[in-house]
């Protein structure tokens, strides 16, 4: 297990790593650069110097040229000179800003209009340069723009990378946390019935009567504990890709009526009614595979059900395309709608606070659909708050890998 969860630091850590790589990738090659001012020969000069020092660069001979461009395409850098007819310098300063803030603006600038200059840097701009300038200068001032424009972008992305750290985090403690409960209450549960036969036959108690109500409360927690860690293994083999599947021919009806005699008890206890119906129905699979798929599926309907509620389990073939299709349905406290789609997912549970009505380490159903989909197969569900879920699952006639 130590392994494991080294493999699995290691995986997380070269995904941060690789997407860390993408972010410094994404930020460097962003150096497409905006020319506007009205004096061509400024715009030319500085384009064709920019262009040979391997930026991307557009121009716009006013305002409303550079506005219609910055709508169709994004620019790291927009250079603009203050006074222009019709918008000035400033006015375009705050519609780039309002299109992407972390756009550097440059602006151009005469020694008569440094105060506006001024105000422009107070409403977002990086930095001014004076006319005339020279092309060295111009080259400074915006690979400083740019690198504090990627200093930016990073600690943004950074900071993003951070929280998400932080959710992994805690979701493993909350992994732990469900898992050890989901051991701790069977091992606590078969320390007290050995403890109760050790007394009673030290004493010399006779306990005939009870002992074989004890000795199945064990089993059946021996059965629960042996499951959650078949569970735990089979979605750690789906995980890393080795869930290795089989070549068995099954009766899927026999399959799914021998699950339903497994979980007699269970649904006895909640005086759930399981009705079954379907014939002889042959696939090629993994049978101990598909049994606790199909263990973990009717589990789920019965333990999320209502007391004196009804499970309704059909086998059939479908022809088109050929295979087989399983429907679990129940009459019990149903799934709203916006948790459906992460009811396949690992540690998950409607409810999966302290005070939850139902046990469970929310592996069942993710286990179910990575047999499942081992084999070619799908399963989906249906279900309204109060009115009960059905779950659908559907298997080729061949092995899927």
């Amino acid at each position: 297990m130590g392994q494991r969860n080294e493999e699995s630091c290691s995986s997380s850590t070269a995904l941060l790593e690789k997407e860390f790589l993408s972010i410094r990738e994404t930020t460097e090659s962003q150096k497409s650069i905006l020319i506007v001012d009205d004096e061509e020969s400024v715009v030319g000069a500085l384009s064709e110097f920019l262009s040979l020092r391997g930026y991307e660069v557009d121009t716009a001979l006013n305002s409303r040229q550079a506005l219609a461009l910055i709508h169709e395409k994004p620019f790291s850098v927009v250079i603009s000179d203050l006074r222009m007819p019709g918008m000035n310098g400033v006015e375009l300063l705050e519609q780039v800003m309002d299109v992407d803030p972390e756009t550097v603006v440059v602006i151009m600038t005469g020694y008569a209009s440094v105060q506006s200059a001024v105000d422009a840097l107070k409403k977002g701009a990086y930095d001014y340069v004076m006319k005339p300038f020279s092309m060295h200068e111009m080259e400074k001032t915006l690979r400083l723009g740019l690198e504090k424009r990627r200093l930016s972008r990073e600690n943004l992305e950074l900071s993003d990378l951070m929280r998400k750290m932080v959710e992994i985090d805690q979701i493993k403690s909350n992994i732990i946390s469900t898992v050890s409960h989901e051991f701790r209450t069977p091992l606590m549960s078969l320390k007290g019935y050995l403890s109760m036969l050790a007394k009673a036959r030290d004493a010399g108690t006779p306990v005939e009567g009870v002992e074989k109500t004890w000795l199945h409360a064990m089993k059946d927690n021996l059965g629960r504990l042996e499951m959650l860690i078949l569970n735990l293994l089979l979605m750690t083999e789906a995980n890393t890709g080795d869930l290795l599947i089989a070549d068995d021919e099954i009766d899927v009806s026999e399959l799914v009526q021998d699950s339903i005699s497994r979980l007699n008890a269970m649904a006895c206890s909640k005086e759930i009614t399981v009705a079954f119906a379907g014939s002889k129905t042959w696939i090629r699979g993994d049978l101990e595979k598909l049994r606790v798929a199909a263990n973990n599926v009717i589990e789920n309907a019965i333990k999320f059900n209502l007391d004196a509620g009804t499970v309704e389990i059909s086998v059939s073939d479908t022809a088109d395309p050929e295979g087989v299709r399983i429907v679990v349905s129940d009459t019990g406290i149903g799934i709203p709608g916006e948790k459906l789609a992460s009811m396949f997912d690992c540690f998950t549970q409607v409810d999966m606070t302290q005070t939850r009505r139902f046990n469970g380490a929310g592996l069942g159903l993710p286990v179910a659909k990575a047999i499942v989909e081992a084999h070619g197969g799908h399963i989906g569900a249906e279900s309204k708050p109060g009115r009960g879920s059905s779950f659908t699952i559907w298997l080729p006639k061949g092995t899927g890998a």
